[in-house]
């Protein structure tokens, strides 16, 4: 699931936050998907 909300948040259907905020259970596999895909600089941090 991890790798699915990567993807769509590669394909701006969602945002970074936007996702970790619904599912923040999420976040490991998601992160290790956008690093390995090139886009870890959509990775976000609320403050």
């Amino acid at each position: 699931m991890g790798a699915y909300m990567g993807q769509r948040i590669i394909d701006k259907a969602y945002t970074y936050d936007y996702v970790l905020s619904r599912r923040p259970d999420l976040k490991p596999g998601i992160d290790t998907y956008l690093i390995a895909e090139g886009y870890e600089h959509l990775i976000t941090e609320e403050v």
